[in-house]
């Protein structure tokens, strides 16, 4: 596994803990109201939840809190703002979920989960979520729970040039500015960032000999980060031209868990990404677009006094990621034939892991896929959706697991969407997903997670089907969206207990998820609310007499997230609740993290006079709840335990934001 991955919480259990990991809100740009709070469905070849930093009641601190009130995501953080944060779509574990920015992978084999809480935001940042299937175009080779796409900043929607303040609690002071427009046949987007914390905060855990609470605080979790990103693009009468890229640093100290904290481990990691484009149009009735890209993120973690693990050889180390690759993609239209469109997509990429001091397993993976993806509409109101895949990899390590390896892994889906009305619209997809093992599985990482080479390659049959509709009534517009979802995996890729604080890498034979998603939103005049609810069920299948029959760890049973914003004149009123519960920690599904229902609330004000200031209160986690009580089955009583996303790694209590939004070439939103 990276250095970046390894270092990041104590012995890599949060790690461990992402790999098991689960779901959840919805929201588009369409502005009916003086409130941007909408919710809506999606008749794409896929479920979409899509999410602006524009469009939403709460104030955007970051964006994991963003994505996590999208239906069917959960998020995990480990620690307050800044702090590690692992992505889960729909049960699936970090692993399995595909991150692209404007078309480049920014997860592959070496570094396989995206730290959503590293994750920057900018003045209209946005973000789309594929539940479940995700369009062959997208050439996200190797995901079983779905893509998260972002997009770049753009003049799409209005020139614009925005800056905002943010300062919060535990020393948090972030800082963004953007800019976008039109000048002539050019297109720019432009968006800085830079951000920092001491994320130290005080939780309570029980005396295990008195049974009273204790207060302790959380050390060494200052987080300092900054970074731009941008895209330029000519628009011609034949098609554009584009460029994209991505440039970022950022310095954390690494706290540990509650039961071993820490106080000088440190890593420092940056990353570079590049990207250029062209699209032809009218080509034989068709587009042609063409992509090439490159990543390279390094990281140097250093731990003088060995508190994170005693055992390793060297107490710093320097790492680096490479990553290059291409696509090419050609769609035409067949008017004449059911109006169909037809599309064809290949895309390669090459990727290499450079050990640490040179100690450990040098793996490099050239990787590709050919994808199909087919449209039809037979009629005015049907949509056909037919994708299909076929991905290869080359793997080849040297060091201590020296192997090579070559497997092909097809992929696909089908689909339709009815639209009886705008009131109704009924979409269902199925398919089969597969994925490749990732670096850190197949060859470990030289400390507490063993590899294991021999891993299978993970596949799953899954399928969805849902309605979705706006319904006006007067001046009141409900959203809504209703679906169901079943997975059944096999060979899923799981690290087990070896010991203490130690894990190996394996397969689970078989594991069923189901569940389903309800996100709605109304908003009349002035009064604007929206919610979103995941209820998932997951089952180990699996040969273990322990774990079978039990649920699947990590994945919560229950997801809320609810917001209602109400605007007075100048000022917006908003009130908010998070509920997570039924999130095992064990394989036997025994021990839970204990529930947590946090209320938030927030004000803004439309300055008078200035009409494109915009200065505001969030409060997070409303009532400082920061222990729960939960039964322990060894101690036979209830015990008190830190609200956390996994067990050792405490969320802060009550937490506020004071915010500033200067947007002078716009309205204010």
């Amino acid at each position: 596994m990276s250095t970046r991955a390894r270092a990041r919480t104590l012995g890599l259990t949060a790690l461990v803990a992402a790999l098991v990991a689960p779901a959840r809100g919805l929201a588009e740009d369409d502005e009916p109201a003086a409130i941007d709070v909408t919710v809506r469905g999606s008749t794409a070849p896929s479920f979409v939840a899509r999410v602006s930093t524009d469009d939403r009641a709460r104030e955007p601190v970051d964006a994991a809190s963003m994505l996590a009130e999208l239906p069917s995501v959960h998020v995990r953080r480990l620690g307050a703002d800044g702090a590690q944060s692992t992505l889960s779509i729909r049960g699936s574990a970090s692993t399995q979920v595909g991150v692209l920015l404007a078309g480049i992978p920014l997860t592959s084999g070496a570094d396989p989960t995206l730290d959503v809480g590293a994750l920057p935001l900018w003045p209209g940042a946005s973000f789309r979520v594929y539940r479940g299937f995700a369009p062959a175009s997208l050439g996200a080779t190797g995901y079983l729970g779905g893509v998260l796409v972002i997009d770049p900043p753009t003049s799409l929607t209005g020139a614009r040039t925005e800056s905002q303040l943010l300062a919060g609690s535990f020393g948090a002071l972030k800082v963004r500015a953007g800019d976008a427009r039109k000048i002539g046949d050019v297109t720019l987007g432009l968006g800085v960032f830079g951000a920092r914390t001491d994320g130290d905060f005080s939780y309570e855990v029980e005396d295990p000999r008195t049974r009273d609470l204790v207060t302790r605080t959380r050390t060494n979790a200052g987080v300092v980060s900054a970074g731009a990103i941008g895209r330029v693009a000519l628009e011609r009468s034949w098609g554009t031209l584009g460029a994209t890229f991505l440039a970022d640093a950022r310095r954390q100290g690494l706290p540990g868990s509650a039961t071993f904290p820490t106080t000088l481990p440190r890593l420092e990691a940056n990353r570079l990404v590049v990207g250029v484009d062209a699209t032809v149009r009218d080509l034989a009735r068709g587009a042609l677009r063409l992509q090439a890209w490159t990543r390279r993120e390094g990281s140097h973690y250093t731990d003088p006094n060995g508190e994170i693990d005693p055992t390793r050889a060297t107490n710093a180390a320097t790492q680096t990621i490479l990553a290059a690759g291409g696509s090419v993609g050609y769609r035409r239209a067949f008017p004449r034939l059911l109006r169909s469109t037809l599309g064809v997509f290949l895309d390669a990429r090459g990727e290499s892991l450079a050990p640490p001091e040179r100690v450990g397993v040098s793996a490099s993976r050239l990787a590709g896929g050919l994808g199909v993806e087919l449209e039809a509409r037979p009629v005015e109101s049907l949509r056909l959706f037919a994708t299909a895949r076929l991905d290869a990899r080359r793997d080849r390590a040297t060091g201590l697991a020296d192997s090579l390896a070559n497997d092909l892994a097809p992929s696909g889906h089908l689909g339709a969407s009815y639209r009886f009305s705008d009131a109704l619209v009924v979409s269902a997809h199925a398919g089969a997903l597969r994925r490749f093992p990732s670096f850190v599985e197949l060859y470990g990482d030289r400390g507490s997670l063993l590899g294991d080479p021999r891993l299978r390659i993970e596949g799953a049959l899954a399928a969805d089907a849902g309605v979705s509709g706006d319904v006006a009534a007067g001046r009141a517009l409900f959203r809504y969206e209703l679906v169901a979802f079943v997975t059944s995996a096999r060979d899923l890729i799981v690290f087990l207990p070896l010991g203490r604080s130690t894990f190996r890498a394996g397969n689970v034979d078989a594991a069923r998820i189901a569940g389903a998603e309800a996100s709605a939103s109304l908003v009349h005049e002035n009064l604007a609310t929206t919610l979103s609810y995941t209820f998932m069920h997951t089952e180990n299948l699996g040969a273990d007499p322990l774990s079978r029959g039990r649920p699947l760890p990590g994945r919560p049973m229950h997801d809320l997230s609810y917001d209602a914003a109400y605007r007075i004149g100048p000022v917006r009123l908003r009130y908010g609740i998070d509920a997570v519960a039924g999130t095992t920690v064990d394989t036997a599904g025994v021990l839970q993290i204990p529930p947590r229902l946090f209320h938030g609330a927030g004000a803004s004000l439309d300055v008078p006079g200035v009409s494109s200031l915009r200065i505001g209160v969030e409060v997070q986690n409303l009532f400082d709840v920061r222990t729960f009580r939960v039964r322990s089955p060894l101690a036979r009583t209830s015990v008190a335990l830190p609200v956390s996303d996994f067990l050792g790694f405490p969320l802060p209590g009550r937490t506020v934001w004071v915010t500033a939004r200067f947007s002078p070439s716009s309205s204010s939103r």
